[in-house]
């Protein structure tokens, strides 16, 4: 994670255009706040008949950053200007599919989606372009900002709420440990961010595939979770009887399908 902070558009960006005669020219940038937007938070019917709706959702993430198209010449630019700060060696392949990184808000944050406060998470410095998609880091969360009993000390995140189907109701706790330095790369940012752009970037969970009618609880059997019948269900790492329900879940959480970011002037 550490490397990947060595990308600073701030003193880059006049690195990264030329004019028609040669000489350098500082490219437009602007800043705007990053929210956590809820409104993406909303009942869904599973593919195995339940309804869920969820009370909590926080997640552990850092490192928000934003690209643009890699043909663009600025991007191509950046490219040759990341690629001497952090060598290609840093991330898994793919670091750089969907895009070259011209915009960032670094950091750590902890993201909660299940408040509706639709808080900011801090100002992003975009260059002017046009964005396709959106980074980050699955984190953990930390005990210097969480009390230290809170189940997400350590852990990615904790999403609760309930489950229903046929009159029976379970209550769920689900509890995701990503890998550490885990990127999710791809998320939707179809943008055009000029020098004037106002406005905010609202970064949404999704529980259900805007794309696809696939939802973030598809293939989980509350019922057959319930193992002693008394209507409440955990799904954490570690634990053998839900070992399977846990990996599929957090294979759906790790995926861009759940995820957008959106500019709203």
């Amino acid at each position: 994670m550490a490397e990947l902070r060595t990308i600073y558009i701030l003193g880059a960006t006049a690195l990264l255009t030329s004019s028609a005669c040669g000489d350098p020219v500082e490219a437009p940038r602007v800043e705007l706040p990053v929210i956590v937007d809820s409104s993406g938070v909303v009942p869904v019917t599973t593919d195995l008949g339940y309804s869920v709706e969820v009370t909590e959702a926080r997640v552990a993430i850092s490192d928000l950053v934003f690209t643009v198209a890699g043909e663009a010449d600025v991007a191509s630019l950046w490219r040759r200007l990341s690629d001497a700060l952090v060598p290609r060696a840093w991330a898994h392949p793919g670091h750089f599919s969907g895009g070259e990184v011209t915009g960032e808000l670094r950091g750590d944050f902890l993201v909660d989606w299940g408040t509706g406060n639709n808080p900011e998470l801090g100002r992003a410095t975009l260059i002017a372009g046009t964005y396709t998609a959106a980074n980050f880091i699955f984190d953990r969360g930390s005990s210097g900002s969480l009390d230290a009993s809170d189940v997400l000390v350590g852990r990615t995140a904790v999403f609760s709420g309930t489950a229903q189907k046929d009159g029976q109701t379970f209550n769920f706790t689900i509890v995701v440990e990503s890998p550490e330095g885990r990127v999710l790369i791809g998320v939707p940012f179809e943008a055009s961010v000029g020098e004037a752009a106002a406005g905010t970037l609202r970064l949404r969970l999704e529980t259900q595939d805007p794309f696809e009618s696939d939802t973030l609880f598809d293939g989980l059997d509350f019922a057959s979770l319930d193992g002693d019948g008394d209507g409440q269900v955990r799904v954490e790492p570690g634990s053998a009887e839900v070992e399977d329900a846990y990996n599929a879940f957090r294979r759906e959480f790790q995926t861009h399908d759940y995820y957008t970011v959106r500019h709203e002037e």
